[in-house]
């Protein structure tokens, strides 16, 4: 199974407007996206509505795309996707079967700007202890934020990371662990893919089989 795999769009319409042919030319057969998917408006003050008009300009723009989409949101995302096509799916807190793999998503980051997706490091090791009996190896592990230690390094090189999701990836040994949210740290770690894209057109396609994966951008194929 090839995915094509992007968090941190925040909002660009030129970059989702690729997307449908992205997935075409890459042979895709699952879109991924982990989070920070919707813009910020000028007008902060009005910022949730700008946000919810955000998101239906991203369904608009991704209609075309005739393979599943599982989705979580990130931190600066103030409001839900709500899609209205069963293409469309938000994982989190719950476990998707496709194929031979599953994806199981979580959305919620440690502190970091006050957002509403964003809990205490014990209320996200509570939230995965009751996920992780719906983890395997076959598992596609999908966070906004990465595992403490790993591709994690922010603002001032301080480790952003949490250290329950490095936990739970060790422990259920899943196939694949996908995240965003630090947008320097973009690249592979082990079985981790950071996808941030950074508002740009930035991603990757990765396959589950092999986890050869190809960065969108760099025409780069891993094979570790």
């Amino acid at each position: 199974m090839r995915l094509l795999a992007m968090a941190d769009i925040h909002g660009n319409l030129d970059v989702y407007g690729r997307v449908p042919d992205l997935a075409v030319e890459y042979q895709a057969e699952v879109l991924v996206l982990a989070g920070d998917l919707l813009g910020v408006p000028d007008d902060v003050s009005a910022i949730e509505e700008g946000q919810h008009a955000s998101a239906h300009e991203i369904l608009r723009t991704l209609a075309p795309l005739r393979i599943p989409t599982l989705y979580i949101m990130g931190n600066d995302d103030l409001v839900e996707l709500e899609p209205t096509s069963s293409r469309f799916q938000s994982i989190q807190g719950r476990r998707v079967d496709l194929g031979p793999y599953n994806f199981v998503g979580y959305q919620f980051s440690p502190p970091f700007a006050g957002g509403v997706f964003e809990k205490p490091e014990e209320e996200i090791a509570a939230d995965l202890s009751g996920l992780e009996s719906a983890m395997d190896r076959q598992t596609v592990l999908v966070t906004h934020s990465p595992a403490q230690g790993i591709l994690d390094r922010g603002i001032l090189d301080l480790s952003a990371g949490s250290p329950s999701i490095l936990a739970v990836t060790n422990r259920r040994s899943v196939r694949a662990h996908i995240h965003g949210h630090i947008h320097r740290c973009f690249g592979r770690e082990g079985c981790h893919f950071n996808v941030a894209a950074a508002g740009q057109l930035r991603g990757m396609v990765i396959d589950l089989a092999t986890l050869k994966h190809e960065v969108i951008g760099g025409k780069q194929t891993v094979d570790m």
